[in-house]
């Protein structure tokens, strides 16, 4: 049977397809036509040969080729074949491929590692659902020549501004009380994350409650939400709600609600949330103590309401001013003194508060601002090395990029090989980077106190952002690399009249000279810093720290306590007990009260001074010592008005003879407030706060009545002497025996500093590593190329001495032009750093000899081994490497 094709199509075929083709096309078509029919029948053979003509037609053929004009460089097959040969030459150069991929892997790993930490710290407070509208009240002064920042206000301060101005949309409070014994029939437990709060806590914070109606949860008095941990501490797996806790002395709490675990990344962090309205409240506007939290209406400015807070401390602050201080608020300004009401966003609170009255030790934003450049300068160092190598490496790959050039290759071709090589070497770093993190994640957690796991890299935008990252970083770190190959000229190649690696030497060593600049600065700023750290651990304080023992909660003891003592203090190893109301490098307590000198004039000037109650037994055990004057007695029925004071309060008051002089203890509303007191002693200047501060005025006064338990011990037998006060401590009550030592409280309060040393050094050492790494490759390099030329030099006589210290001189002086440069700018930041201190080091010449004599080591050691390896090699051999 004759099975002939659509005319039709035949005909277009002719008409609009290529004439110098068409009669071969046609041909070849109608074959297949017959084939067709053979194997798959006449009617799918009509419609296969309609659409095979329709394709060869001219206007869709000259479509389909426009469409499908990917340059050639970039089709799949080419970027495959780029990988293929990247793949080879980084196999068959192993040792610079492990050398670049080594030192990116530990730069990105590092740089990794201080992206979660400084994102981490950036997100604090940011997941609240109105964060942007939330505020804290603070109050920030001038009293009696002293700044006042205080991050807690007046009881009353919070209503009185929902009251009077409508751009407040709501207001919460928190209160602090202290550390608890929660007690849950027979288990007894010591909890430090103990706030009271108002009722609409849960709404102004996006904290989710899980059991119980957020809106009612703290509305009662002794109500309490426990957070999902403590709810598990305590009831295990019963339903806690409508079960009771007794809290210390504030008695018994019915659970309401159950809420998610507070984030990590919040200025606060507690797991039991009391009704504010289970304390009794101090309603005063001279006083501080409560944390108010306001939220604006939409589309109403912080800077209205601030506008307005003059009027409103007129309104409530000047009737109290007048009342205790007798003068009017105007007067009371006229004579240097201020009193204002300021607001921060809850967002800056983390990174940027340093008040009086701080839930707990803030971060600081230009510890964020450091550890980013560091990781910018690692990452840099890294990128740097790799950059180095590869233009170094030139020389091996000129007579390539000739051949290909001559082969037809073109100048984009290269630079996508190049490129492809680059950014292969990046993904094989990213992949090493990702396991050293992962290994690193326990320790760096140790040092920084975070919680940080492979979720926070893989989850969000981190994941995206890292590969994102990897793939810029080795387009960039490859570019000059691959447009600097790319662009020989094969002629001049190929006959050898160029020396590749050695064009680019100007810019090789200026980035070698920034990546010794960069370690140098690094290892001056450990110093530095470890200097500081060791100068803070060492300066005398004013007094005894060692053998301090500190026995917590004493307060639950009640009326026993003064019993609970004198029988420590018949305990041979027991040199001496104290109460206080407040002891050296701890936080609670140590209030503020405001003070007047008794001179004659009612409007005399009012100082706001530290304040803490003490009894006779508390210089003694904490070995400081008495200027002038006596210490205080039982004896002395007048001691009850009777205060001790440090010399920095004599300075302040400006007395000439202190001892007898009387203040006027002014303000706070407390009972002994409005009441005279008389110096009977000055004791000498003694550290009671951190060393970031200068020794600040002290007020002592006498109270028996005191909390807080110290005991001046010898440690000779301290498990023997521990196991005893524990003992006596049960005797008297069934809380937790709990204890610390002064020494570790005191280091304690420079755990930033510590934590800074010790990152500092880790990623100095980590910097110098990355650096010595490419100027190991380097060398190697180095002695490649010149190989000839140190064999005639051995020919004609030179010895191992003389070539090594020819490797090596040119290296050595770009060290010698990087301590030259880091010096002034390790300087300069390094002083900028000390001044955050009252008590600092000098910057001694010797740190930054010291530390330009290790570079110049560490870069003769790295290179010297090339030298070496290259000046012992057999001259005869040298001449026969080419």
């Amino acid at each position: 049977m004759n099975h002939e094709p659509p005319r039709w199509a035949s005909a277009l075929l002719s008409w609009l397809g290529d004439p110098e083709t068409a009669e071969e096309v046609q041909g070849d078509l109608l074959e297949l036509y017959a084939h067709w029919v053979e194997t798959v029948g006449e009617r799918e053979a009509r419609w296969r040969y309609v659409l095979s003509a329709l394709k060869l037609v001219r206007p869709l053929a000259k479509r389909k080729e426009t469409e499908s004009s990917t340059p050639f460089f970039l089709r799949p097959d080419m970027i495959r074949n780029y990988l293929k040969i990247a793949w080879r030459n980084l196999v068959l150069h192993k040792a610079f491929t492990f050398i670049n991929i080594i030192g990116l892997a530990v730069g990105m790993a590092t740089c990794l590692l201080i992206v979660l930490f400084v994102t981490h710290e950036l997100s604090y407070d940011r997941y609240h659902a109105k964060s942007d509208r939330t505020y804290r009240m603070t109050i920030y002064g001038q009293i009696g020549g002293k700044e006042i920042k205080a991050a807690q206000v007046s009881v009353p301060a919070g209503p009185a501004l929902v009251h009077d101005y409508a751009g407040v949309e709501s207001l919460t409070r928190l209160a602090l009380d202290g550390t608890f014994i929660v007690k849950q029939g027979p288990n007894s437990f010591k909890e430090a994350r103990v706030v009271f709060a108002d009722s609409n806590f849960f709404e102004v914070f996006s904290i989710p409650l899980l059991k119980g109606n957020r809106k009612t949860a703290l509305l009662e008095p002794n109500t309490i939400v426990l957070t999902e941990t403590a709810a598990r501490k305590y009831f295990g797996g019963q339903d806690p709600i409508g079960q009771s806790l007794k809290l210390g002395n504030r008695g018994v709490f019915r659970v309401t609600g159950v809420c998610q675990d507070v984030p990590s990344n919040t200025h606060f962090h507690y797991d039991l949330f009391g009704s504010l309205r289970s304390i009794q409240l101090r309603e005063t506007w001279l006083s501080s103590g409560i944390l108010t939290y306001i939220v604006l209406q939409p589309g109403y400015s912080i800077h209205q309401l601030e506008a307005k807070m003059p009027e409103m401390i007129k309104k409530y602050v000047g009737p109290e001013v007048q009342q205790l201080l007798g003068m009017s608020l105007s007067d009371f300004t006229q004579k240097g003194n201020s009193f204002e009401f300021r607001f921060q966003p809850i967002t800056d609170i983390h990174l940027h508060s340093d008040y009086e009255g701080e839930i707990e030790a803030n971060s600081d934003i230009k510890y964020v601002y450091i550890f980013s450049l560091i990781a910018v300068f690692i990452l840099l160092v890294a990128c740097i090395n790799f950059m180095n190598l590869s233009t170094a490496g030139s020389a091996g790959r000129a007579k390539e990029v000739g051949i290909r050039k001559v082969l037809g290759s073109l100048q984009k071709q290269l630079i996508g090989q190049f490129l492809s090589e680059s950014v292969l070497v990046t993904m094989l770093s990213l992949i090493g980077a990702l396991f050293l993190v992962w290994a690193a994640l326990p320790v760096f957690n140790q040092l920084t106190g975070k919680e940080f796991g492979l979720k926070e890299i893989t989850g969000g935008w981190m994941l995206p952002g890292i590969l994102l990252t990897s793939l810029l970083i080795g387009l960039l770190a490859g570019s000059y690399p691959a447009f600097f190959l790319s662009a020989f000229k094969p002629v001049s190649v190929l006959k050898g009249s160029i020396r590749a690696g050695f064009k680019s030497g100007w810019l090789r060593n200026s980035l070698v000279t920034i990546q010794f600049v960069v370690s140098i600065g690094m290892i001056i700023g450990t110093m530095v810093v470890y200097q500081q750290l060791q100068f803070i651990q060492n300066k005398k304080v004013g007094f005894d720290r060692d053998q301090v023992l500190i026995l917590h909660d004493t307060y639950t003891l009640g009326k026993q306590i003064n019993a609970f003592k004198t029988e420590l203090k018949k305990l041979a190893p027991v040199l001496n007990v104290t109460l206080a109301g407040y002891l050296p490098a701890g936080a609670s307590n140590n209030g503020t009260d405001g003070f007047q000198p008794d001179n004659g004039d009612p409007q005399a000037t009012v100082y706001r001074e530290k304040s803490y109650y003490i009894d006779e037994d508390y210089l003694p055990t904490m070995g400081i010592k008495l200027a002038q004057g006596r210490n205080f007695s039982k004896t002395f029925l007048s001691d009850s008005v009777g205060i001790l004071v440090n010399e920095a309060a004599v300075k302040r008051f400006g007395w000439k003879k202190p001892i007898g002089q009387q203040l006027w203890r002014i303000g706070n509303g407390n009972p002994d407030s409005h009441r005279k007191f008389t110096v009977v002693g000055v004791v000498k200047d003694f550290h009671f706060e951190s060393m970031h501060q200068h020794i600040a005025p002290l007020v002592m006064f006498y109270g028996s009545d005191n909390f807080q338990m110290a005991l001046r011990i010898r440690t000779e037998n301290l498990p023997e002497l521990l196991k005893t006060v524990e003992q006596k401590w049960k005797a008297q009550t069934d809380n937790p025996f709990a204890y610390s030592f002064l020494n570790d409280r005191f280091n304690k309060m420079y755990r930033s500093e510590h934590v800074v040393s010790q990152l500092f050094g880790i990623f100095a050492g980590l910097t110098v590593i990355i650096s010595c790494l490419g100027l190991f490759g380097l060398a190697m390099f180095t002695a490649q190329q010149r190989t000839k030329e140190i064999g005639v030099r051995k020919v004609l006589g030179a010895s191992v001495a003389s070539v090594v210290a020819l490797l090596s001189k040119d290296f050595l002086k770009l060290v010698v032009v990087a301590i030259l440069i880091a010096t002034p700018i390790a300087w300069y930041a390094m002083n900028r750093w000390l001044q955050d201190f009252a008590y600092r080091i000098d910057l001694a010449w010797w740190v930054f000899a010291l530390a330009g004599l290790l570079a110049v080591l560490i870069a003769l050691l790295t290179v010297s081994y090339q030298s070496i390896k290259a000046a012992l090699v057999n001259p005869v051999k040298s001449l026969r490497s080419e």
